[in-house]
C-alpha cells in the first residue's frame, strides 16, 4: 500500500516485523507487517503493539488513547484492467505494478482512517502522579514510625523493625487516600478544566474548517501520510514506528490566500538502538501547508500520469523514473517541522 510503502521498506531491512491488536466492534483483530495476517478494520482503537526482531519479541506497548479510531478496508478481489496493455486481473495481482507490462499502480485502501480523532472526552493521560504520592507516603511514614519506636523503645531488636514495617505501611494506605482525595478535591479538577479548553478549542477549529470546505479524515490521513515520508527518511535512520498519543492543539492562519495550520501533537517515536527497541513520548510541533495538488491519491488503484512525459509515476519515489521530473505534493496538505 502507498500509505505503508516506506515503513515496509526500512522494516523489512532491519528484520523488523510489528504485530498491531485493534479492538473492533467488540472482536479483538490484528495486523502485521509482515502481512502475515492482515485483518480488515472498519473503526479499531489499537489496544496493544509487540515488537519483534526475526521472531524474537523485543518490545510491547499498551498506552493508546481510545479516542483516535483507525480503518483499513481493502477488497483486493476486485477485477481491475491495465490502462496500458488491457490485462486483466484481481486488484491484489497490480500491487507491485502490472504483471505483464510493468506500468506503475499505486494501490490503497477503499477506505482508511490513520489515526483519526473521532470525539472528545476527559481522558488523563498522566497518572504517574498517583503512584508518586504512594511511594512518597511509604517513605514518609516509615520514616515518622522509626523515628517514634527507636526513640521511645528500651532496646531496638528485630521485632521493632517489623512494627515499624506494619504500623508504616498502615500509615502509609491511610495517608495516600488523604492525599487522594485531595487530589480529587484540588488537582482533578484543574487538570479537567484544562482538557475542557483544549477540547473546546479543537471542536471550534474543525466548525472554522467547514467555510474551507476541509475534510477532518482527509486532513488526519494527509498528516499521516507526510509524517510517515518524514520518520522514515534519512533524517530519522533509527525509527522503525510512531503514534499518535494525543492532538493537542490545532491554529489556522491565512498568509496570501494560503492556508497554514500549526499542530501541536504529543507522539511516541519507536527506535531500534543496538538491537533494542527504545520507547520515547515527545512533544511535536508541524506546521502544515494547504497546496493546490494536481496529483490526487485516490482510493484503491491510482494510476497517475507524470504531468511532464505523461508515464506511470510510482508515488513511493520522487521523481518520475522515465524522465526525471519531481511529482511532490501527492496530498492536500504539505508537512514542514519545526
Amino acid at each position: 500500500m502507498i500509505t505503508e510503502s516506506k515503513q515496509a521498506k526500512r522494516l523489512n531491512s532491519l528484520g523488523i516485523n510489528i504485530k498491531t491488536f485493534f479492538y473492533d466492534n467488540g472482536k479483538k483483530k490484528q495486523r502485521n507487517t509482515d502481512n502475515s495476517l492482515n485483518q480488515d478494520i472498519k473503526q479499531g482503537i489499537i489496544i496493544e503493539k509487540d515488537y519483534y526482531k526475526h521472531g524474537d519479541l523485543l518490545r510491547k506497548e499498551k498506552s493508546f488513547d481510545s479516542r483516535i479510531s483507525y480503518t483499513y478496508e481493502f477488497s483486493g478481489e476486485d477485477k481491475y484492467t491495465c490502462k496500458n496493455c488491457g490485462m486483466e486481473g484481481e486488484v491484489k495481482d497490480f500491487t507491485d505494478g502490472c504483471p505483464y507490462c510493468h506500468t506503475n499502480y499505486n494501490i490503497d485502501y477503499d477506505n482508511k482512517e490513520l489515526s483519526n480523532k473521532k470525539y472528545y472526552d476527559l481522558i488523563i493521560k498522566d497518572k504517574s502522579y498517583i503512584i508518586k504520592t504512594f511511594i512518597l507516603d511509604i517513605v514518609f511514614s516509615l520514616l515518622l514510625v522509626g523515628i517514634y519506636i527507636y526513640n521511645t523503645s528500651r532496646t531496638f531488636y528485630t521485632f521493632d523493625i517489623i512494627k515499624i514495617i506494619v504500623i508504616g505501611f498502615f500509615i502509609s494506605l491511610v495517608l495516600f487516600f488523604i492525599f487522594y482525595y485531595l487530589d480529587a478535591l484540588i488537582i482533578l479538577p484543574w487538570l479537567r478544566k484544562k482538557k475542557e479548553k483544549s477540547n473546546q478549542k479543537q471542536v471550534e477549529f474543525w466548525n472554522r474548517m467547514q467555510k474551507y470546505f476541509i475534510s477532518k479524515t482527509k486532513f488526519y490521513n494527509n498528516l499521516n501520510y507526510e509524517l510517515r515520508n518524514l520518520f522514515y527518511s534519512d533524517k530519522y535512520k533509527d525509527v522503525v514506528d510512531y503514534d499518535i498519543l494525543d492532538y493537542n492543539s490545532l491554529k489556522e492562519k491565512e498568509e496570501d490566500d494560503k492556508l497554514f495550520v500549526t499542530i501541536n501533537i504529543d507522539i511516541r517515536i519507536i527506535r531500534l538502538v543496538n538491537n533494542k527497541i527504545e520507547s520515547k513520548i515527545e512533544t511535536k510541533e508541524f506546521l502544515l501547508k494547504r497546496v493546490e495538488s494536481k496529483l490526487e491519491l485516490t482510493k484503491k488503484v491510482n494510476f497517475i500520469p507524470c504531468p511532464n512525459c505523461g508515464a506511470s509515476i510510482d508515488a513511493t519515489t520522487e521523481v518520475c523514473e522515465y524522465c526525471g521530473t519531481p511529482h511532490n505534493y501527492l496530498q492536500e496538505w504539505y508537512l514542514q517541522e519545526l
